[in-house]
């Protein structure tokens, strides 16, 4: 349960930090044409991951911010709702006597349909900003993408414990 709930921040964390980094980015100069800036760990416009690194042509600039301006949804009020809801589970684990937990109950299942909502949203967005790239924009993503992934594995190895030594089984 505990995983859950620290998995249901983390993505409400990052989409309200992806949903800040698109408008940022919408507001943004642009480097060059057809180039959006991303956020911090490639994250481009409206959470497409490396979005930023694609030039897109004048035509792709225009749907991709109708498409950003269709899907930018009132985060706030729900991170407003969320806050209230967890603070509800606060105060019913607050107060004297047995702990209403089927009531605790409602209420996670209230964030997690809140947390699904966002990830549904992204994830349209994301599908439809796909949609107006071009197949080889979609395989310079998937290089970038696999780069990233071979630079994370190999910072992971060089940070990584060392192993235990045959002198430590002693």
């Amino acid at each position: 349960m505990m995983k859950k709930m620290i998995l249901a921040a983390t993505l409400v964390g990052g989409i309200a930090g992806l949903s800040g980094q698109a408008l940022a980015a919408h507001h943004a100069p642009q480097s060059g044409p057809g180039c959006f800036p991303g956020g911090p760990g490639g994250m481009g416009m409206g959470g497409m991951p490396f979005l930023s690194n694609v030039q897109l042509t004048s035509a792709q600039q225009k749907k991709l911010k109708a498409i950003l301006k269709d899907s930018h949804p009132d985060f706030h009020a729900d991170m407003e709702q969320e806050h209230q809801l967890h603070k509800q589970i606060q105060d019913l684990l607050a107060t004297p006597g047995k702990v209403d937990e089927a009531r605790i109950t409602s209420l996670q299942q209230q964030i997690e349909t809140l947390h699904q909502q966002h990830e549904a949203a992204h994830l349209q967005t994301a599908i439809r900003i796909h949609d107006i790239l071009t197949a080889d924009q979609l395989n310079q993503i998937r290089e970038t993408q696999d780069k990233v992934a071979s630079l994370h594995e190999q910072l992971r190895a060089l940070t990584a414990p060392p192993p235990p030594s045959d002198d430590d089984h002693k």
